[in-house]
């Protein structure tokens, strides 16, 4: 048998990601990463107004840094490669032209933020989100009853109303809207004509209030009652989708000379990049997959038979043929996970980037040093400082919501909250505090989730917060009294990727037949403490009333 090879593209929060995998022994043989030049910067964004704006320019020129460094680490493999599947943070769309080109690409628009992809925790649409969700419930059926009878304002109806809103010559000018894991694909493989585009079903059924039940999208006069213009918008969409085990197209012969692969590889429908991810670590009827990164998705499947066709109130989304094909998808998880302890060390930061970044006291050369050494070794220090502090049902307790709440129940109004300090008070109990309350959150969902139905046996963790901190991870099995096992793909999302691009090239006839091969990795396990779990409950029954009065005053 001819060697056959297949590309796995993971476009994340601050860079893309590509890995070169051998599709028939699931061996990687190489991978590349590239930061998102201008995201870098901060271009674009306002985090005191959770805008936060991706140029569409950052996602091409980085995927050309990743292919091509693929094909000059392996020469000889890639000419192997038959296939290439995308996916990406969703929901992450961007208004484009009549062309399928996105708006911030013309040059009127190219300094224009609300001309850009808008990030998946975007939180500007939260009044759009609120009139959508409103909508929704006065009509019949409630077109959002597969996200749990909430609309958020991360989805992408919301976002593009908020967008049209607040720009004429954009409303004038946007012919439709485009998720960035259907426009990758699109751009690949020369697509021009939205109505030939095959877009991917998971963003439709989680992201866009697609269902067959009511034939596709909500009807025109569900659009047209909250703005005309949106209504045009929804009727220039192609109302069909794909599960991403299909292909979309073939990359252009342009595409394949600047990437240095051969002609003909075939590009595979797009898929969100948290859906991949469960996929890359093997997620099946039982296992849910925990993707903890700046944010957490936890995703589990369930054959439709058991479901009985009911659905679950307040999580994110519920969607036949999602994250694996013939399986009904659930998705919820918390808007900020990572990023709370992100924002704790940011605040710790302060004097380095404010008072010593100032000093005269040392040239800056030394100055430069000490505050990159100081910054980099700041959270394993406090890391190793909670670690180590005794269990108090007293000690200092958060709320984890600094980015609203996105299940169970969403609402992203709500904010955080710190109760129980005192003047002695350190800062390792309270990075203790937040990390706890990010466990807290989980427990929440996952009981929410088996309280409906989902059976869940196993509970896998991946993404960067699982393979850099044992600590968290640790923290999750002691809170939910249940092993938690780390898969061993630091790639799990390109990884799903590489499954889905594995079935595409014909190496395989399912998802489920290509990862008994593909996704084998080593793991670790943590295993629970009983007796850290008897003081961990009574702190949550305290979590969970502080979060009922927080959400109503």
């Amino acid at each position: 048998m001819e060697n056959i090879c297949v590309i796995g593209v993971d476009y994340g929060t601050d860079s893309v990601r590509a890995v070169l995998v051998d599709a028939l022994t699931g061996e990687m043989l190489t991978s590349s990463v590239c930061n998102y030049p201008r995201w870098a910067r901060g271009l674009y964004c306002d985090p005191a107004r959770s805008q936060f704006r991706q140029h569409p320019s950052d996602y091409v020129e980085s995927l050309e840094t990743v292919l091509t460094d693929l094909a000059r680490q392996c020469p000889d493999a890639v000419r192997w490669v038959r296939a290439l599947s995308v996916d990406a943070t969703s929901s992450t769309p961007c208004l484009v032209a009549a062309d399928c080109t996105p708006l911030a690409l013309l040059p009127r628009y190219a300094d224009n933020p609300d001309a850009m992809f808008i990030l998946w925790k975007d939180h500007t649409a939260n009044r759009e989100s609120e009139e959508i969700t409103a909508l929704c419930a006065r009509s019949e059926p409630n077109y959002a009853r597969h996200s749990g009878n909430h609309y958020s304002s991360e989805c992408f109806w919301a976002k593009a109303l908020h967008l049209l809103r607040g720009n004429g010559d954009l409303r004038r000018d946007a012919f439709a809207l485009l998720e960035l894991c259907d426009w990758i694909p699109a751009l690949l493989t020369g697509g021009r004509v939205m109505k030939e585009l095959r877009l991917g079903h998971c963003a439709a059924g989680s992201k866009q209030m697609w269902a067959e039940e009511w034939g596709g999208y909500p009807p025109q006069e569900f659009f047209a009652a909250l703005d005309p213009d949106l209504a045009r918008i929804a009727r220039n969409m192609n109302p069909a989708n794909y599960t991403c085990d299909t292909v979309a197209g073939t990359l252009t012969s342009e595409w394949a000379s600047r990437f240095g692969l051969p002609e003909g590889v075939l590009v595979g429908v797009g898929n969100i990049d948290a859906h991949s991810g469960a996929v890359g670590a093997g997620v099946g009827y039982g296992t849910a997959v925990l993707n903890l990164g700046t944010s957490a998705c936890y995703m589990a499947v369930m054959p439709a038979g058991k479901m009985g066709g009911r659905l679950i109130e307040g999580i994110f989304g519920q969607v036949d043929d999602s994250i694996v094909p013939e399986m009904v998808g659930f998705e919820a998880g918390l808007s900020a996970f990572g990023d709370v302890y992100a924002w704790f060390k940011r605040l710790l930061c302060y004097p380095l980037r404010d008072i010593l970044s100032q000093t005269e006291l040392v040239d800056a050369q030394t100055r430069s040093r000490l505050i990159e050494e100081t910054s980099d070794k700041l959270m394993d220090a406090l890391t190793e400082a909670a670690a180590a502090l005794p269990q108090r049902v007293d000690a200092p307790q958060a709320t984890d919501w600094l980015n609203g709440r996105r299940n169970p129940y969403p609402d992203p109004s709500l904010t955080g909250s710190l109760l129980g300090l005192t003047l002695s008070t350190s800062a390792p109990e309270l990075y203790y505090a937040f990390v706890e309350a990010t466990a807290f959150a989980t427990k929440a969902i996952i009981d929410h989730l088996e309280k409906n139905g989902v059976e869940i046996d196993c509970l896998v963790g991946i993404g960067g917060i699982s393979q850099k901190s044992p600590f968290v991870m640790q923290m999750l099995a002691d809170v939910m009294n249940r092993e938690v096992i780390v898969a061993g793909c630091p790639q799990a999302c390109a990884m799903g990727a590489v499954v889905y691009a594995s079935v595409i090239a014909g190496c395989y006839a399912s998802v489920a037949e290509a990862q008994e091969t593909l996704c084998r990795f080593p793991s670790t396990t943590f295993l629970p403490d009983a007796e850290r779990h008897t003081i961990f409950l009574r702190r949550y029954a305290r979590y969970r009333q502080i979060g009922a009065f927080t959400s109503v005053n």
